[in-house]
């Protein structure tokens, strides 16, 4: 990461200057002495001097103040408003405070008058460029401190959609730009996605996806891109400033930003350091992809062994999905953390694994359970505990498994806890789970209607569930019910 900030010193390259003066005399004398030190180039006004620079890298410019065609004032506007990494010097054979002043105003760093004092000229071009040295180290350790803390930023989160935020708002505080889009490629069907967008003139409107060609190029890519925020590459390159996000030497998406005509432009220092964000915000964004897609993966697994222990009765198919919906959204109702709804999420897909344990002629019974029966169901959510405890990554789903029959008054099984004592999940995934029993037909009763369900839970709200709870459930099922339920299908449910 340094490597790209860091210059080759001083004494393997000479600073280069550029002498602009129409006096013959004077910019021979300067040219010759300071050729002596750096790398010295002259010309004779300020025409030749902003055609030159087109060209040629410099890092000083001393330039008269009255020359024909363009002078010194005018090729300072020009300087620093197109070559903003280069230093000025003036020249005047009318040296005021006024002049000074102004100069100064313009971004030059010091003047000399004339005639010219070749002590003074060397002793002047010294501390520009020694000043010049000390501000670009301040830059380099700056530009260091601040890919660290983008780094930093990028490291918090493993959500696309976060990470996508956080860069685009930390280069938007970076870069000032008065628009930046970022895109990324869908590697399964080769589509690239508008990512991220922000623009000073309002929001973008998110566009369809652009479709690749599996032999795409950089510039297909680019031009993909373009066509994705409807625009084209603007006339002045300065303003524009976009990047290939790259990682184990793959294009992955794009990165644009544009300034307003007017603003600074882009100078070589931005450019090089928006390269090494690029680079740290393909292998982020990649990472988290990655992450995102074995997460999902898990949780289909999950969800599939969910099914396939609920298809054992065709009239159970279902249930854990269902509950998980009614259990998750209440939990976000009652705030808790993102974290804490993720681990639920799983807990209540596989809060009855347990029931794999359990013979089919008890779990199957279509009339009442004996109490010999209701025992050997009883230890299901111990059952589901000791498969799970294995899988490191759900084990901090094992108290809601092992605690979902608890009742509120300390009669539930297995441990006869009661009360707060009964974790928050397990609670929540009670009155879930009790309510798609009631509200699901079974072999031995038909489904009750939502409202009867509902006043079974007011009356055991404080004995068998969380009083609390009980009433934010009712309150998201009649407001919510409808949105929440999975679409009908025959449902047995023998966990009682």
């Amino acid at each position: 990461m340094a490597e790209v900030l860091l210059t080759t010193t001083a004494a393997q390259v000479r600073p280069r200057l550029l002498v602009v003066e129409d006096d013959q005399t004077i910019r021979s004398f300067c040219q010759r002495l300071l050729r002596l030190t750096y790398e010295t180039e002259a010309v004779a006004n300020g025409q030749e001097a902003i055609a030159l620079l087109r060209e040629q890298t410099f890092d000083l410019v001393l330039a008269d103040l009255q020359m024909p065609v363009i002078g010194g004032m005018e090729l300072l506007q020009h300087v620093r408003q197109h070559h903003p990494d280069v230093d000025a010097i003036i020249l005047t054979a009318h040296a005021t405070v006024d002049t000074a002043r102004e100069a100064m105003k313009l971004g030059a760093l010091d003047y000399l008058s004339k005639p010219i004092d070749a002590e003074q000229l060397e002793r002047t071009v010294r501390t520009a460029l020694e000043l010049r040295r000390a501000r670009k180290e301040k830059e380099r350790l700056s530009d260091l401190v601040v890919m660290y803390q983008f780094s930093q930023l990028i490291a918090t989160s493993l959500d696309v959609e976060q990470q996508a935020q956080q860069i685009t708002q930390f280069l938007w505080q970076r870069f000032s730009p008065s628009a930046l889009v970022l895109s990324l490629i869908d590697p399964y069907d080769l589509r690239l996605h508008m990512l991220a967008a922000r623009a000073a003139a309002g929001p973008f409107n998110r566009q369809p996806p652009i479709a690749l060609n599996a032999e795409f190029t950089p510039e297909d890519l680019i031009q993909a891109h373009l066509r994705l925020v409807h625009c084209s590459a603007p006339e002045h390159e300065d303003i524009f400033c976009g990047v290939v996000l790259r990682t184990h030497d793959r294009a992955i998406g794009y990165l644009h930003l544009v300034r307003a005509a007017g603003a600074p432009p882009f100078d070589a220092s931005d450019r090089r350091l928006l390269s090494v964000f690029a680079s740290q915000i393909a292998a982020s964004l990649d990472n988290a992809r990655l992450y995102q897609e074995l997460k999902e993966q898990n949780r289909q697994t999950i969800e599939a062994l969910a099914e396939a222990i609920d298809a054992r009765d065709a009239y159970t198919y279902g249930h854990s999905r269902q509950v998980t919906r009614y259990a998750v959204r209440l939990a976000e109702l009652l705030g808790l953390d993102a974290e804490t709804i993720a681990l639920l999420d799983y807990a209540c897909l596989l809060h009855d694994i347990g029931k794999i344990g359990v013979r089919d002629y008890v779990l199957l019974k279509p009339g009442p359970l004996s109490n010999e029966e209701f025992g050997v169901m009883k230890r299901h959510p111990q059952i589901g505990v000791r498969i799970i405890e294995r899988i490191h990554g759900l084990q901090p789903t094992l108290p809601t498994i092992r605690h979902h029959h608890e009742r509120f008054d300390g009669k539930g099984y297995p441990d006869g806890l009661g009360g707060a004592a009964i974790p928050v999940e397990a609670r929540i995934v009670a009155i879930a789970d009790a309510f798609e029993a009631m509200t699901s037909e079974r072999a031995y009763r038909p489904a009750m209607d939502t409202e009867t369900a509902l006043q079974i839970l007011v009356e055991g709200s404080g004995k068998q569930w969380d009083p609390e709870l009980v009433e934010l459930f009712i309150q998201m099922i009649r407001s919510e019910g409808t949105r929440l339920k999975l679409p009908d299908r025959p449902t047995q449910h023998r966990c009682r």
